[in-house]
């Protein structure tokens, strides 16, 4: 009984154990909120709007690492080991967010055993996605990085639509790339009939060409 107990708590049930020790914080689009090197004091938890991490490569470029939406845990990973930051961390968008500090917190998560096993299965989840964040874009091109995430994003209506949601920046930044590679990418797609644009939406053309990527 204790077990099933463990598995089946739910976010916003780990929210509600949680939230007395959390303090708001109102932050705009573009805001760094943690830089590489910094000293980890706790982590936040995200109520709306959505971040990121990311690091800057030797060549300065920027690698997108993971998004973080609403009701998401960002950086508790780093607070609970006493770490530094080993990439930045910036909102995405305008967000609402509450920061947690590590000791009132860690100490709360281990002397309740609902919200250890729910920091257990969040921290495994995230080292999942990174990894395959990490051998996706070492293994696969661009080019199918980017019809993927088309394909994922549409909607079918007599045909497969799909608008893009984020700037060319953004996405670029999320599929580790520059915004001039990205345009070039989009621009072969249309150019060998998979994909067509019209300002920020999308149609999927020929299902042969998209499922051999």
């Amino acid at each position: 009984m204790l077990r099933n107990s463990l598995t089946s708590i739910k976010n916003e049930e780990a929210l509600s154990l949680l939230i007395d020790l959390g303090q708001p914080k109102s932050i705009k689009k573009g805001t760094i909120i943690a830089m590489e090197g910094e000293s980890s004091e706790g982590f936040w938890w995200v109520l709306a709007g959505s971040v990121r991490i990311h690091l800057i490569t030797p060549e300065g470029r920027s690698l997108e690492l993971g998004r973080f939406n609403n009701g998401e845990v960002v950086a508790a990973a780093l607070a609970f080991a006493e770490a530094p930051f080993p990439h930045h961390i910036e909102a995405q968008a305008d967000s609402e967010l509450l920061w947690f500090s590590r000791k009132p917190a860690w100490e709360r998560i281990t002397n309740t055993p609902e919200l250890a096993s729910f920091f257990l299965q969040i921290l495994a989840a995230k080292c999942r996605l990174l990894l395959h964040r990490l051998n996706s874009q070492s293994t696969t091109t661009l080019k199918e990085r980017l019809l993927k995430y088309l394909q994922n994003d549409a909607k079918y209506q007599r045909g497969y639509y799909g608008k893009l949601n984020q700037s060319k920046k953004d996405l670029a930044n999320e599929l580790g790339t520059t915004p001039e590679t990205l345009s070039r990418a989009l621009r072969t797609l249309c150019e060998e009939g998979i994909i067509e644009i019209n300002n920020r939406s999308f149609r999927l053309l020929n299902d042969d060409k998209n499922k051999s990527y």
